[in-house]
C-alpha cells in the first residue's frame, strides 16, 4: 500500500506541476523556475532580481558552481517569430557582455511541445558562434525537463513544493481497496503501478502535426487522469484551463473534446462487444445521463454515423458548457465500461490516449 501510494502521489504531483505551468502567465513562469532550482540546487543556484535601470543583466538564474547562466522565456506569449529570435540572440550576447565569467548558457522555456524550427535553428547558429567566445550553449529545458528535476527531489521536499493527494480515507486499513482511487478492486497492485507510470508518460505525447491540438489534448488527458485520481478540484482546474483555450482556439477546443467522446465510445463499445452505434444508442435509451450530456451523445452518434452537419458553438458560454460536458461524458463512459466489464478504467484510459495520439490525416484519410 505504501509503495503504491507513493507512485500515485508522484502521478498527482506531476499533474499538479504541469497545471501550475499551464496556468501561469508568462511573467510567472520565471518564478516557478526559480522555486524549482532553489529546491534542487540550494547551495549553488542564485536567482537574479531586476534592480533599477540595470534590470536583471540578461540573467534569470545563475549556477555559481558550473558558471551556468539561465535565460527564461515563455514562447506561449503572442510574439512574432522574428521577435522571438531577436530576443534570444539579444539575451545571449547581452549575457556574454555582462557576465564575462559565464561558461555555459541555457534557455528555459514553457513550451510543452518543443521549440519552433526557427528558434531551434537560431540556437544552433548561436551555438556555432559561441565556441569562439568560450561559452557552451546547453540544450534547452522545457516543462518536462523541469518536472524531472522536481521528480528527483526527496519526497518531503517535493511535497513542500507541490503538496499531495488526500489519502486520509485509507489510513484506517492496510488494503489498497480502501483508497479513494477508482476501479482498483480486482487489480493486482503491480498492474496499478505500471498503469500509473504509463499514463504519466503518455499525457504529453500528442504531436503538433497530428489531427488534434496537442495543448488541448494534453489538458483533456490530464483532466481525465485527475478524475481517475479522484481529485475533483484538479479535474475542474484542468477543464478550466481547457475552457480558457476555448476563447483562444474555439474550434480546436471543441474538436478535441468531441473526438475524445467519439473515440472513447468506440473503445468502450469494443470492451462491451458492441458496435459504436449500438453503444451510443444504448446510452441514449438508458436515460443515465443529464439532458446536456444526452445532446453531446447524440452529436457523437451523428458524427460516427457519417452525418456531415458538423458542430460548432459561436456563443462563448455554450462553447464552454460543450467542452465541460464532453469531459463529463467521457468519464461516465469509462466508469460504465469498468463496471460492466471489470476492466479497470485506468487501462481503458490508456487505450483511449494512445489511440487518440495515433489519429492523423494522410492524404485526407483518417488513420486510426
Amino acid at each position: 500500500m505504501e509503495n503504491l501510494a507513493k507512485w500515485t502521489q508522484l502521478l498527482w504531483q506531476e499533474q499538479r506541476f504541469k497545471l501550475w505551468i499551464l496556468q501561469s502567465p508568462a511573467n510567472q513562469f520565471e518564478d516557478i523556475f526559480t522555486r524549482v532550482m532553489r529546491a534542487s540546487f540550494k547551495d549553488t543556484f542564485h536567482a537574479a532580481r531586476p534592480v533599477g535601470t540595470s534590470g536583471d543583466l540578461k540573467c534569470d538564474g545563475w549556477d555559481a558552481e558550473t558558471k551556468t547562466l539561465y535565460a527564461v522565456y515563455a514562447p506561449f506569449s503572442p510574439k512574432r517569430k522574428s521577435a522571438i529570435r531577436a530576443k534570444v540572440r539579444s539575451d545571449f550576447y547581452g549575457a556574454i557582455e555582462k557576465w564575462p565569467e559565464m561558461r555555459r548558457w541555457r534557455l528555459v522555456h514553457n513550451d510543452f511541445f518543443g521549440l519552433s524550427a526557427e528558434l531551434t535553428r537560431e540556437l544552433e547558429s548561436l551555438r556555432n558562434e559561441s565556441t569562439e567566445r568560450g561559452v557552451e550553449i546547453l540544450s534547452d529545458w522545457d516543462p518536462q525537463e523541469l518536472w524531472q528535476i522536481v521528480r528527483r527531489l526527496p519526497e518531503i521536499e517535493r511535497f513542500e513544493l507541490l503538496g499531495g493527494p488526500d489519502f486520509s480515507s485509507a489510513t484506517d486499513t492496510s488494503t489498497w481497496q480502501a483508497t479513494p482511487l477508482r476501479h482498483h478492486e480486482d487489480v493486482h497492485p503491480a498492474v496499478v503501478r505500471a498503469a500509473v507510470a504509463a499514463v504519466s508518460s503518455i499525457c504529453d505525447n500528442f504531436q503538433p502535426d497530428g489531427l488534434l491540438d496537442p495543448l488541448c489534448s494534453s489538458a483533456f488527458a490530464r483532466a481525465l487522469t485527475a478524475w481517475w485520481l479522484d481529485d475533483e478540484s484538479l479535474f475542474q482546474q484542468y477543464l478550466e484551463f481547457l475552457l480558457d483555450r476555448c476563447d483562444a482556439t474555439p474550434f480546436e477546443a471543441q474538436l478535441t473534446s468531441m473526438v475524445f467522446v467519439m473515440r472513447c465510445a468506440e473503445i468502450c463499445a469494443q470492451r462491451l462487444s458492441m458496435s459504436s452505434e449500438s453503444f451510443l444508442q444504448a446510452q441514449l435509451g438508458a436515460g443515465l445521463h443529464q439532458p446536456g450530456a444526452q445532446v453531446l451523445i447524440k452529436i457523437a452518434l451523428e458524427q460516427i454515423q457519417g452525418n456531415e452537419s458538423g458542430f460548432h458553438c459561436d456563443d462563448s458560454k455554450i462553447r464552454k458548457k460543450f467542452v465541460q460536458g464532453c469531459g463529463q461524458v467521457v468519464i461516465e463512459f469509462l466508469g460504465i465500461t469498468a463496471a460492466g466489464t471489470g476492466i479497470p478504467a485506468i487501462l481503458t484510459l490508456q487505450d483511449l490516449l494512445t489511440s487518440l495520439q495515433r489519429l492523423d490525416y494522410n492524404d485526407g484519410i483518417l488513420i486510426r
